[in-house]
């Protein structure tokens, strides 16, 4: 439990650091050169934003620090003192400090009558904070520690400024009238050009260090998770390259371009964030490089990802409690168990290939009553109710508190949940009960908080490779549900003409993530 707080601690405290960084950049070099007259208004709304970043960054990184200390607790009590004397406290005390310091610069600017008297000391500040985030990684453990740092420190300076000012970009185009987006994304525009550069030169200087070769890269968790978030930088690329040449093509937009232009904004600003969050994941696991005899071979994950006939058969909870330790994460996962846990991910996969395939059928509006696919949700909850962690009410090897205790067990409770809220949601309004319902974008929250969940899911598996087989089958999950997510978020935000594009592709998402499950193996 404590790492899978710590990884969410960490999630907090990038995300945190990212809104400070692009706040800065965005408040000095984006409204610094614009001419509008309430630009110094803008500004201020801006270093709010930097002083809520930093202030969420030194609490994270706090919370962090006193739950390694209590991790380590003794007779005399925490163990503050000895955190303090080893480097990862004093690497993490001083990422405190200045995460502490760009609060104080950014609320001290937030109140100033000029903001240039402050404009150096928070360049200063949010450097700082980036090389001092980038000590607390992977870097401090590598024989070149200096130059690692300090490509590491540019790389989330970078993203920082790219994805923290998308998200102060949002905020201002969903502010003002349609014509606002178009003047204030030109200078973000050229900004982020170079933010992108820097991270994928910067990425791949990293990547030849903790990856190294592509065995690695497909053969280890991290090269899967770095995998994983290379393509959703591609996926921003693609959409910050579509704002851009509209952009540069229509420098006095129609209301209906501009329109368009803030709905991509939006998802482009959601994507930035999910991929910070699966940095976070990266960030808290070991480099490819030392994962030594954990590694999967090439072989191993073709077999992976062969197609077989979904599993449709599976043991008793009496068989699978006489056979295999459940309850027990260091012992060896038994045959029977393996083979539960596949028949529920094999059957779940059925029903969401069979609610993609209606989901799309509803689309052609040749089929009316495929519009009621969102009932079979209900089905799969149920079911996934039934088969979910059976070491619990079906086998009785675990109490329920005690099983709440696991991460893996909260979030795939977490899931379970959103499910239920997703069916009888999307139902009312495919019904046409409730169409225009606010909880009609339940849809997309879901699936997209679905995809952050499966990019970030924990395992409590004793044996590393499984791990690996696992995370490797979860990832591509989870970059269907955001895929889908996101679609659906792009056809309900677009104007109607605008939005059947989008529209067109989740429910064939739904089908590529239902054929996933359908196939999934864990060996």
């Amino acid at each position: 439990m404590i790492a899978f707080v710590l990884l969410w601690l960490r999630v907090a405290g990038l995300i945190g650091q990212t809104l400070a960084l692009g706040g800065t950049a965005f408040a000095l070099i984006v409204l610094g050169r614009s001419r509008q007259p309430d630009v110094v208004r803008r500004a201020r709304s801006t270093l709010a934003i930097v002083a809520g970043g930093a202030l969420l960054c030194a609490i994270a990184q706090a919370v962090s620090l006193a739950l390694i200390a209590s991790a380590f607790a003794d007779a005399q009590g925490w163990a503050f003192a000895a955190l303090l004397d080893s480097t990862v406290g004093q690497r993490g005390a001083a990422h405190l400090v200045i995460a502490l310091g760009v609060a104080a610069a950014a609320l001290a600017a937030h109140r100033a009558t000029s903001l240039r008297i402050w404009s150096g000391l928070l360049i200063v500040a949010g450097a700082l904070l980036a090389l001092t985030g980038a000590l607390v990684g992977h870097a401090a453990g590598r024989a070149d520690f200096g130059t690692l740092a300090a490509v590491g420190a540019l790389h989330q300076a970078a993203a920082g400024v790219w994805i923290g000012g998308l998200v102060c970009a949002f905020v201002f185009t969903v502010r003002h009238d349609a014509q606002a987006p178009i003047a204030w994304l030109r200078p973000f525009s050229r900004l982020a050009v170079t933010s992108v550069a820097t991270i994928a030169l910067t990425g791949l200087v990293l990547a030849h260090e903790y990856i190294a070769t592509p065995r690695v890269a497909i053969g280890t968790s991290y090269g899967a998770m770095v995998l994983a978030k290379i393509a959703l930088f591609v996926a921003l690329l693609a959409m910050g390259t579509l704002n851009h040449l509209a952009l540069r093509r229509h420098p006095a937009a129609t209301a209906g371009e501009a329109i368009v232009l803030r709905r991509r904004v939006e998802v482009e600003a959601g994507l930035g964030l999910v991929t910070i969050i699966l940095a976070a994941s990266i960030a808290s696991a070991p480099p490819g490089v030392d994962a030594g005899v954990a590694r999967a071979t090439p072989a191993e994950v073709l077999h992976l990802f062969t197609p077989r006939w979904p599993r449709l058969d599976t043991p008793t909870p009496a068989e699978l409690l006489a056979t295999s330790g459940l309850g027990d994460p260091s012992a060896p996962r038994s045959p029977e168990e393996i083979a539960w846990s596949e028949f529920g991910h094999n059957v779940s996969g059925l029903f969401i290939v069979a609610m993609g395939l209606l989901a799309t059928l509803e689309r052609t509006g040749r089929v009316p009553w495929a519009r009621h696919w969102p009932l079979l949700l209900i089905g799969l909850s149920g079911f996934i109710g039934w088969s979910l962690d059976p070491e619990g009410w079906q086998t009785g090897a675990v109490s329920f508190w005690d099983q709440m205790r696991s991460p893996e067990v909260v979030q795939h409770r977490i899931l379970l949940v959103l499910t239920a809220f997703f069916a009888f949601a999307e139902w009312r309004v495919r019904s046409g009960r409730s169409p225009n319902a606010w909880f009609r974008y339940l849809f997309p929250i879901v699936a997209i908080a679905s995809g952050v969940l499966l990019m970030s899911h924990s395992h409590e598996v004793n044996n590393a490779q499984s791990a690996l087989f696992m995370e490797i089958s979860h990832l591509p999950l989870g970059l269907v549900s955001l895929l889908a997510g996101w679609s659906r978020w792009l056809e309900l935000r677009l104007p109607p003409g605008e939005g059947a594009g989008p529209g067109n592709v989740w429910g064939p998402a739904f089908c590529v993530f239902g054929l996933i499950l359908a196939f999934y193996r864990e060996t």
